[in-house]
């Protein structure tokens, strides 16, 4: 199994955290493991007008955004 990094910024800063896949993950797959981080750390959401934090409807990318303020910037092989 490979290991990926995936990097995002949050509050200005450029975060990583490494995940095992067999293949590269997708935006939506990585963006779902960044939002499970920011939940399982507790990172406090942000309050942005007009966004629905609660709203899980919407694509992980999309929650992350709206709920942390984190953007994803990529994801590369490690190992």
């Amino acid at each position: 199994m490979a290991i990926w990094s995936i990097t995002f910024n949050k509050d200005g800063n450029t975060v990583k955290m490494v995940t095992e896949s067999v293949a590269k993950p997708t935006v939506e797959e990585a963006s779902q493991k960044v939002l499970e981080l920011a939940r399982r750390e507790g990172f406090e959401p942000q309050d942005r007008e007009g966004g629905s934090a609660g709203n899980g409807a919407k694509e992980p990318a999309v929650q992350l955004f709206e709920r942390y303020g984190i953007t994803l910037s990529g994801i590369l092989k490690t190992g």
